[in-house]
């Protein structure tokens, strides 16, 4: 699956970013055969269950979107984590939802040296993410168990105001974790943050659309590189974040892509309706979800 090459809070960040991926998500194909829950489709196909974990566990890094307080999106994932498990004793798990500062409690997690209440206060759980724990804690216990590292991959939201408001060349990069500069986002990419910037009624500044644009890209590129360094070692990278950062492996795969990291996978799971698909370019794969 090779690539073709002003301020807001976090809870406001991670809305507007769901609102970007819905509003992408609202191009579907209509089907002849329904598809059925349980079943990957690629290219309006399905696709077995074997066939698209063993064609994704050959890659470098594997995106697993979600929308974060959808539970059946946290049972796919953790389904998708087993099997490529099963394929890949070398699995590391990265985290959308925790910044790096997070590293050491996770770590000490996975050595079974805290319960969960004491990981969720050192990794101040609530602060960072804000989503209820409960949704994510089978994931966390499954890479325990396992013995699966987990490793953060964002950054705090003041180092990314800073880089978007001082600029990458003003902020040393020993400060900045070596994190190199975005690559400029593609047109489709900016129509559509542009477009979630607009409903949101931001305002018309140019300059506040392109700080908007800018924290978007800067948060693909941080959780890319963190990514692509668990590679270096010859793992598979899997990371768990929202469906924003995949759709159209125009977000976090495509600064991977400029970091020199070409085999990706990007997954999505998909809730039916009306027996449609999504447009095939959206993901890489989709596994159909039973409509509720």
């Amino acid at each position: 699956m090779k690539r073709q090459n002003s301020r807001f809070g976090s809870r406001q960040r991670y809305s507007l970013l769901a609102a970007f991926a819905l509003v992408s998500l609202q191009t579907s194909v209509a089907l002849a055969g329904c598809p059925s829950p349980g079943q990957w489709w690629q290219n309006e196909r399905p696709l077995a269950n074997s066939d698209l974990l063993t064609t994704a566990a050959q890659q470098q890094v594997v995106l697993l979107g979600e929308q974060h307080d959808d539970i059946a999106h946290h049972r796919w994932q953790l389904h998708t984590l087993a099997g490529l498990h099963a394929l890949r004793d070398d699995l590391v798990i990265g985290l959308e939802m925790l910044p790096r500062s997070a590293q050491p409690a996770l770590d000490a997690w996975i050595a079974g040296e805290l319960d969960d209440n004491t990981l969720l206060e050192q990794t101040q759980w609530d602060e960072a993410w804000g989503f209820d724990s409960a949704l994510y804690m089978p994931i966390l216990a499954f890479a325990r168990m396992a013995q699966i590292p987990l490793v953060a991959l964002n950054i705090a939201p003041e180092l990314r105001q800073r880089l978007v408001t001082d600029g990458w060349e003003r902020v040393p990069a020993d400060e900045r974790f070596a994190i190199p500069p975005p690559q400029p986002a593609s047109a489709s990419y900016r129509s559509r943050l542009t477009e979630v910037f607009n409903q949101h009624a931001m305002g018309e500044d140019p300059e506040s659309l392109e700080r908007f644009i800018q924290a978007q890209l800067t948060w693909d590129t941080a959780m890319a590189q963190r990514l692509a360094e668990a590679t270096e070692s010859g793992a598979l990278a899997v990371g768990l974040m929202g469906l924003g950062h995949v759709i159209y492996n125009e977000g976090v795969a495509y600064q991977l892509n400029a970091m020199g990291i070409n085999d990706t996978a990007s997954l999505l799971p998909w809730q039916m309706s009306n027996c449609t698909l999504p447009d095939p370019t959206l993901a890489d794969a989709v596994y159909i979800l039973a409509d509720d």
